[in-house]
């Protein structure tokens, strides 16, 4: 077939130091490996990408190695994305509306994690990979496999539930999840919803690690970290242990230094304040001396000042001795003895009239007094109730009475009434 015309999307697109191109041509379910010369290359409009939908005009050849048919390309066109890509853009935009690749979502990994979970292919030699970083960087760590297929139909499903099997189980820190470099074809299951998915609502924090450095998916962006390989992802999640036992013998070190310069620093600012301080005891002898001074400055002032007020008490003794000789005592005398007779001539007086206003008032609050009327041969009467009796018209025939007198009571029964005119 010397000349021939498809239309396809470019996949797996390769270009080796060679400067030829290889790629897939894709086009639904078909496929079929196709070549750009080197010398054919440098005469497109312009570099084919992945992705792309193109028109080529070329030929068909048999590539003798491997038995297989291939286009041998001559020319080439873009005329759109191809329909595995526009999926892929699709989902970006749908899924970034919805906040899945925010920065602010994305957890931090830990510092260095005892139990690292991956999510690959047990066959595969990314584990392979992993594993040997691991050990070459660190031999205190455990790892939990959740195998799973990575690539194929069934490679989304299995994927998500790989990894939503490490996040129940909870013992893992960190999660690598990935695959070696691949075709667009080989890493398409990592663009998958479900996928992407998965590792957002994951608890734990998930490192992508898928393809190469050339190739991007949705996983990536999604990913709380990025690896361009299964290898840099472990080097990512688990630190160097030689380098870090330097790190901190290093800061060892200077903490040592800085500590012994603080402390000559402070030496040197003490040495002035010690030399200007004064022992104990010598400053209790001063203070010894100083007593002793003050002491005998006492005595001294105590016996400069005590004639002068010894004095002064021997004239207000004599003084007070003297007083009642004087001319005004005896009138003074007189003048208390007639006054003190006075007042208490005038208090009885005033007590005997207070008494018999007492006696009278007593008299008259005893004769308007209830008892004081009863002692006069009056009576009180109750009736069954206990109430007072003013109006005996009101008594039935036959009621009960109580007569209180003054020492006792009685208790009669109405025979008679009989009305006052």
């Amino acid at each position: 077939m010397p000349f021939i015309r498809v239309e396809a999307e470019i996949s797996d697109l390769r270009a080796p130091p060679s400067g030829h191109l290889y790629c897939t041509l894709i086009d639904g379910e078909s496929r079929i490996r196709a070549v750009v010369w080197r010398t054919t290359r440098r005469r497109l409009p312009k570099e084919p990408r992945s992705g792309e939908r193109v028109q080529i005009t070329g030929r068909i050849a048999v590539y003798s190695p491997r038995g297989e048919y291939q286009v041998v390309i001559e020319g080439m066109r873009e005329i759109g994305s191809g329909d595995e890509r526009q999926r892929m853009m699709l989902l970006h935009a749908r899924l970034t509306a919805e906040g899945l690749f925010d920065e602010k979502s994305k957890k931090p990994l830990p510092f260095l994690p005892q139990i690292i979970g991956v999510v690959t292919s047990k066959t595969g030699a990314a584990l392979q990979d992993i594993i040997r970083v691991l050990n070459d960087r660190f031999d205190n760590y455990h790892l939990i496999l959740s195998s799973t297929l990575v690539q194929g139909v069934e490679a989304p499903e299995q994927i998500a539930a790989a990894l939503d099997r490490l996040v129940e189980d909870g013992r893992s820190e960190v999660i690598i999840c990935g695959r070696g470099g691949g075709s667009a074809e080989d890493l398409s299951a990592f663009n998958s919803e479900i996928v992407v998915r998965a590792i957002h609502r994951s608890t734990i924090p998930v490192v992508s690690a898928v393809g190469h450095e050339v190739d991007q998916t949705l996983a990536d962006l999604v990913a709380d970290a990025r690896s361009a390989t299964p290898s840099a992802a472990a080097q990512l999640v688990l630190p160097q242990k030689n380098l870090l036992e330097d790190r901190l013998n290093s800061i060892y070190k200077q903490l040592i230094v800085a500590a012994q310069q603080h402390i000559a620093l402070q030496r040197g600012k003490l040495s002035p304040i010690t030399n200007s301080l004064l022992h104990p005891a010598t400053k209790i002898n001063h203070a010894r001396m100083r007593c002793d001074d003050l002491s005998e400055r006492l005595f001294e002032a105590a016996n400069g000042l005590l004639p002068y007020p010894q004095k002064k008490l021997h004239e207000l003794k004599q003084r007070l001795l003297n007083w009642p000789k004087n001319r005004y005592f005896s009138m003074h005398q007189t003048r208390l003895n007639n006054s003190q007779h006075l007042l208490n001539h005038h208090s009885q007086k005033l007590l005997t009239n207070k008494k018999e206003q007492l006696k009278a008032l007593i008299n008259r609050l005893h004769a308007v007094s209830p008892k004081g009327v009863l002692q006069r041969g009056y009576a009180i009467i109750h009736d069954e109730k206990g109430d007072i009796v003013r109006d005996g018209t009101k008594l039935k025939h036959g009621a009960i009475i109580n007569a209180q007198l003054a020492h006792g009571n009685i208790v009669a029964t109405v025979n008679k009434k009989t009305v006052n005119k």
